[in-house]
């Protein structure tokens, strides 16, 4: 038997129709094997973990969520529904609605923050959540671009598919990483303008200052950072000071960090293998 995959569609309102892709191990599997709760960038959607989930499908259930207004979710036609706290309530209603008993968030740039976010809120019921996988998360204070420039890059970014294809190549991947097909920044591209125009403004606008520090202080499960030794936006030494040693600083504060060589800031779709296996080990030693 091999594993299957299928899709879902949670409806959180009238105007909000969350997309899933589910898949799940065949076979004699561990039943208290948690979940694994895919959140994806800005500009990508369920199909980002793809590859990664592929890798994990026979071993653990996964969850792969197109967050509001992105990937085939729709969302508000309300310019200020996409924050960081709209997202997490989403993210616990769909928790919730599946009926998950045991979950590991696993939360790539904004999604990182995100995964922060419902980790420190607590909403949902002690024993949910066994862990956090970030891959190059955003930071929960504001974040800042290495230079001005990048910012007006930001802004036009997805635009057309053109613009993305341009941020992809020299922005958010590492150099001549042969991995990086013409058709994968195509499929990446896509993904990018495929978001509707409120989801697609919010982070820019408002998402990347949102401050969730005082979240970030009351994470108290296991925690895995990844990071991509060529990353520009999410640097691996910043990963290391601001996320990983600050939670291990404090009293039973589980950190780790791994960082992968040859990659950039889209970790999923550069390094699937490796961010992959690290997720096993880091899920293997809950």
């Amino acid at each position: 038997m091999s594993s299957s995959t299928t899709s879902k569609v949670v409806k959180v309102s009238d105007q909000i129709e969350l997309h899933l892709t589910l898949t799940k191990p065949a076979g004699n599997v561990d039943t208290n094997a948690p979940t694994l709760f895919f959140l994806h960038f800005w500009g990508g959607s369920s199909n980002t973990f793809l590859s990664v989930t592929n890798i994990l499908k026979p071993f653990f259930p996964t969850v792969a969520l197109s967050f509001r207004g992105w990937g085939a979710s729709s969302g508000p036609d309300e310019a200020a529904s996409y924050t960081i706290t709209d997202f997490s309530t989403d993210v616990e209603t769909v928790i919730q609605t599946l009926g998950l008993k045991s979950a590991v968030l696993v939360g790539h740039s904004m999604g990182g923050k995100v995964a922060v976010a419902v980790a420190g809120r607590h909403v949902l019921p002690a024993g949910v959540l066994n862990g956090l996988a970030l891959l190059a998360p955003a930071p929960p204070g504001p974040l800042s671009l290495p230079n001005p420039s990048m910012r007006e890059q930001q802004i036009h970014a997805f635009d057309n598919t053109e613009n993305s294809e341009v941020v992809i190549r020299t922005v958010l991947t590492a150099p001549e990483n042969p991995a990086l097909t013409d058709e994968l920044v195509k499929s990446t591209a896509e993904d990018m303008v495929r978001g509707n125009k409120w989801a697609k403004a919010a982070w820019p606008t408002y998402g990347m200052a949102e401050d969730i520090r005082e979240l970030f202080s009351r994470v108290d499960i296991p925690v895995l950072v990844v990071a991509g030794g060529s990353d520009i936006i999410e640097p691996a030494e910043r990963m290391r000071t601001e996320i990983q040693e600050k939670i291990n600083s404090r009293p039973n504060g589980k950190a780790s960090l791994v960082i992968i060589e040859g990659s950039g800031h889209l970790l999923p779709v550069e390094k699937p293998n490796e961010v992959a296996q690290s997720i096993k080990e880091f899920v293997e030693s809950l």
